[in-house]
């Protein structure tokens, strides 16, 4: 019954969007929306989200889609006006609001953020933009070609995995992640025992091939056999698995430690009223289930209940409130001294 509740509702609210448009001849229609966002499943988000929200508003949405350093470095030198939302993980919206990019939004213009978990409602403080979905992240393996069993964060440094493992640089979403699980699996603490952990960070060295950047290139690479073991976040996973349904998913024994993927306001956007009703839309039940059952990412909408075989790639459910989230601010202040130790360790990326 809440499962029917919250469907009529979410139709009710696009009815009266579409009866908006069309009742005004559309009154979006000649305002163009940008949006910085990832270039994975760019095909998928047109389907379900892009295409659509164009057909109900009049609007034209132009994504540009690229890796998130990139884009954090596009949106901190492009002129007021040049972007209007931003989709993309914690740590860069925190870097994107110390460079005074990231505006604030009317949460009451938000209908659909009842619904949303109360973790996702202003992750980086009431004023700013919803988490769209949430992540976590863990091993994938391929048995055919990964010597070992693996359970934990700690099994990496095992010497018959000897240029086999992928690791995100730290300057990926989830590299700083990766920092904390390894800092847990040696009972160490981040920012305080930072020495310790790039000490075992020097001995892991011979067993990375790669210390990747993109996580398409690196599901590339354990399907060619070139790595036999990635760490990688949950929503990486549905695309490697696609590739082979043998590979091995693992909730590290050390904990699931996770973030968000969040929708934000760029400043000086031309078009902030579009804007947030594109970042309510995303929230909306229909979005949010589509995008589930693609497999594209978990919902954080609390009344999408999905079947067995479209949650287990997912953040969902129970294990929502299972999350180590990183204190992003910390995390923020101590990243460059990390990236730092870590371009000595591993190589400039």
């Amino acid at each position: 019954m809440k499962k029917l509740v919250s469907l009529l509702l979410a139709l009710m609210m696009l009815a009266s969007i579409a009866c908006v448009a069309s009742a005004e001849d559309k009154p979006y229609a000649g305002q163009t929306l940008t949006i910085s966002t990832f270039a994975f499943n760019a095909e998928l988000l047109q389907k379900n989200i892009y295409d659509p929200f164009m057909e109900l508003t009049g609007c034209t949405i132009v994504p540009d889609g690229a890796s998130n350093a990139v884009r954090v470095a596009k949106i901190a030198d492009a002129a007021e006006g040049d972007y209007d939302v931003v989709i993309i993980g914690d740590m860069f919206v925190k870097q994107l609001m110390a460079e005074g990019k990231i505006d604030t939004i009317d949460a009451s213009k938000l209908t659909n953020l009842a619904n949303v978990y109360d973790n996702a409602k202003a992750p980086m403080g009431e004023g700013y933009g919803p988490a769209y979905t949430f992540n976590r992240l863990g091993i994938v393996y391929d048995p055919a070609t990964c010597p070992i069993e693996i359970t934990s964060f700690a099994d990496l440094w095992n010497p018959e995995l000897a240029d086999y493992v992928a690791i995100p640089a730290i300057t990926n979403t989830s590299g700083p992640l990766f920092y904390y699980g390894v800092a847990k699996a040696f009972g160490l603490e981040p920012g305080k025992d930072d020495a310790a952990i790039f000490a075992k960070l020097a001995e892991l060295k011979p067993n990375v091939k790669s210390t990747y950047t993109s996580a398409n290139n690196t599901i590339t690479m354990l399907n060619q056999g070139e790595v036999a073991v990635a760490v990688l976040l949950d929503y990486s996973y549905t695309t490697a698995k696609n590739a082979n349904p043998d590979y091995v998913w693992v909730n590290p024994s050390e904990g699931m430690y996770g973030g968000y993927n969040m929708l934000n306001v760029i400043t000086g956007s031309k078009n902030k009223e579009l804007a947030e009703l594109f970042i309510d839309y995303y929230l909306s039940y229909d979005v949010q289930y589509a995008e589930a059952m693609d497999g594209v990412d978990s919902p954080v909408r609390t009344d999408i209940e999905l079947d067995e075989e479209h949650a287990a790639n997912f953040t969902y459910g129970d294990m929502v409130n299972e999350l180590i989230l990183p204190d992003w601010n910390f995390v923020t202040e101590n990243l460059a001294s990390w990236t730092e130790q870590w371009n000595e360790t591993f190589g400039v990326q």
